[in-house]
């Protein structure tokens, strides 16, 4: 071939392999926009104030426009700022505007029409601080209370989620992190549950207190991971639980629940040290220390158990507490007087048994101190993850098998 054929020849198979890069390049990001478009566009029903037994709820309109409708249908339209009233009085809902007496009904529905619909919303009984949310809110009475959801975008949801987990101030990469841990509960929740799902606001799921409107970058965090969850060595969604703090340590998921977990395993965890949570101090009343162990079948009037139940090491993490032949779990300790973590020792000290602590939370998975302080030394959210998670991955939502 004559070099300038040649030339010619090279020249247009470099550009061929150009275009057809720049079209798998063109293709994937279709996909890609396909699948973020689609999880964008689900929503998530969650529970309100689950906590709590609210009595009157005060809700404005403060972007977008809303409708309210009741079982009677359309109403009329709420305003931007018009005050609405919500009372449970019996079995029923009494609303009111800022003007009038609306009427009683069985349910109540404040749907938005807007791009963006955002409220305001705050308990008058029990007085509760304001919040926002996104979305529509769904009321009606169950337990001589107000139930209250929120239909929310998914994004939204999750933005709120890690603003009332982590504050305004954490690391961009811990941001991305927990957003992919709460996408992975929630999802991994879902499916689970079924069709019957039910989300709440509270410990017991997610907290949850609304949109995020303190930092940005937590809403940015969310998107630039959207979709993206983790999954174990079978591509199944994990159990993505978390805590404040490890102490040092984080805790294997079967020596604080029942179930083990591949990926919860027990992993050394300096970057949790010198934190805010790392150790704790507390005391208890001898007579009330002493008592309980007694409730639990422990011979407290011979003073070598007394000893031992008064005088507790734990210099790692231990499942269960050793008194000669007895054994007391210790995160039953932990619930019965409500310690910050089920990793402490205690030592008689007159009237009081002094307890000293590491950690905060029940030690399994990811240790959120720890986590933002790996983010603070430039690991990514990949190295969190799998630092705390064991043989796990990160993947697309729609690739979960």
């Amino acid at each position: 071939m004559h070099l300038k054929n040649r030339k010619k020849y090279i020249f247009s198979q470099s550009n061929n392999k150009r275009l057809s890069m720049i079209r798998n390049i063109l293709f994937l990001t279709l996909i890609l926009f396909f699948q973020i478009k689609h999880a964008h566009s689900q929503l998530v029903q969650v529970e309100l104030y689950n906590q709590f037994n609210v009595k009157t709820l005060v809700v404005i309109p403060i972007e977008g426009k809303y409708n309210l409708l009741t079982e009677k249908g359309k109403l009329y339209k709420i305003k931007k700022n018009n005050i609405v009233y919500f009372t449970q009085v019996g079995d029923s809902i009494s609303i009111w505007d800022s003007d009038k007496h609306i009427g009683i009904f069985s349910t109540a529905k404040f749907i938005g029409t807007g791009k963006t619909n955002i409220i305001k919303a705050e308990s008058v009984y029990p007085a509760l601080k304001e919040r926002r949310y996104e979305g529509d809110l769904f009321l009606e009475v169950e337990n001589n209370a107000l139930l209250i959801k929120n239909l929310v975008n998914i994004d939204s949801y999750l933005a709120g989620v890690v603003e009332a987990e982590a504050g305004p101030n954490a690391p961009y990469e811990f941001y991305k992190t927990q957003a992919i841990i709460s996408r992975t509960y929630l999802y991994e929740h879902i499916h689970r549950e079924g069709s019957s799902y039910k989300i709440g606001d509270d410990v017991n799921f997610q907290v949850y207190k609304g949109m995020s409107v303190q930092n940005p970058s937590i809403k940015q965090a969310v998107i630039h991971s959207r979709g993206l969850v983790i999954v174990d060595s079978l591509n199944q969604l994990i159990t993505a639980v978390f805590h404040s703090n490890s102490g040092g340590t984080t805790a294997n998921s079967e020596d604080v629940w029942l179930t083990s977990r591949s990926y919860l395993k027990q992993t050394d965890d300096p970057f949790s040290l010198n934190q805010r949570n790392s150790q704790w101090r507390d005391s208890v009343k001898t007579e009330e220390w002493l008592d309980y162990f007694a409730q639990q079948g422990f011979d407290i009037n011979h003073d070598s158990v007394k000893n031992d139940v008064t005088n507790i090491t734990q210099s790692n993490r231990i499942k269960y507490i050793k008194f000669d032949n007895d054994t007391l779990h210790c995160k039953r300790v932990r619930s019965k007087f409500k310690l910050r973590s089920a990793w402490f020792t205690a030592k008689l000290n007159g009237n009081f048994v002094v307890l000293e602590g590491r950690g905060y939370g029940h030690g399994v998975g990811l240790s959120q101190e720890g986590a933002m302080q790996m983010a603070r030394q430039n690991y990514s959210f990949l190295d969190i993850i799998n630092y705390y998670y064991k043989n796990v991955k990160v993947i697309h939502i729609s690739k979960v098998g």
